[in-house]
């Protein structure tokens, strides 16, 4: 894989990837516990259950279906070109993100043709409308499925990736922004879990330093102490006996957090004289 450390299409592909993989989550759980409750009401195996177009269409979200499509993973999948595909090859990360664009287009044009076909309208044609019942229930859950299935390995290989990436001031500065936002919901840890698949779980605390750092150099204070202060907050809240397996070099990070985190209020306070 061809690496190049300074682009800004890794951020654009880490934001709407985990953007897209968290609605398309929302819509596959919203499926799955629907298709659960029919199974539930009408005692038969999901196989053999058949539902009417209304009760078909509600199963998916249009809206949420294009918002992932046009929103998320167009410009996932164009900066998935630009950063990964070469002439003669490419890396799985961007098949796999070539798929579930494909994927996402097929699933949202099965929904529309059940979502716009009026069974109430006096030249209904019957023969035509059961055809199309009968392809999306074959379809919906064959797509359905694969596209979890998609991200989850597509989730896999990013994670792969970006290590290469722990020197990507976009990429570091933007996760830490973005903190409280999708950052929070793509890991149960957030912010910290990115921190640690960038530089290794041993040294997880080595984001906030690079970050701060790079806030404070480029004169952003008040960004810099917030991460220093988060970076002492990771540290407090680590059990000794966990911090003896860490790196060492935790204890001059967290030197490193107090002596800066006191330059950047002094910086501020001379700003404001």
């Amino acid at each position: 894989m061809h690496v190049e450390p300074s682009t800004p299409h890794i951020w654009v592909i880490v934001e709407h990837f985990y953007r897209s993989r968290r609605i398309y989550k929302d819509e596959h759980d919203n499926y799955e516990r629907q298709v659960h409750d029919y199974v539930e009401q009408l005692g038969l195996p999901r196989e053999q259950i058949r539902l009417g177009p209304e009760e078909l269409s509600r199963l998916l979200h249009f809206k949420e279906l294009e918002t992932v499509r046009d929103d998320h993973l167009l410009p996932l999948k164009d900066g998935s070109h630009s950063l990964f595909r070469g002439d003669d090859s490419t890396d799985f990360l961007d098949r796999l993100l070539n798929d579930i664009f494909h994927e996402i287009s097929i699933l949202k044009e099965e929904h529309y043709n059940v979502l716009t076909y009026d069974p109430a309208a006096p030249d209904i044609d019957w023969e035509e409308l059961n055809t199309i019942l009968d392809e999306v229930h074959e379809m919906f859950p064959i797509k359905v499925h694969r596209l979890k299935h998609l991200f989850e390995m597509a989730t896999a290989r990013l994670e792969r990736i970006l290590p290469h990436y722990k020197d990507n001031t976009v990429l570091v500065r933007s996760l830490f922004l973005h903190r409280d936002d999708f950052v929070a919901e793509a890991y149960d840890e957030g912010l910290l879990r990115f921190y640690q698949l960038l530089y290794g779980e041993p040294k997880a605390v080595n984001g906030f330093q690079v970050v701060g750092d790079s806030f404070y150099h480029a004169g952003f204070y008040q960004e810099a102490m917030e991460c220093f202060s988060a970076g002492e907050a990771h540290l407090q809240g680590i059990p000794p006996a966990a911090k003896r397996r860490l790196d060492p070099s935790w204890k001059q990070a967290r030197d490193h957090f107090k002596r800066y985190r006191r330059l950047c209020q002094d910086r501020m306070a001379q700003l404001e004289e």
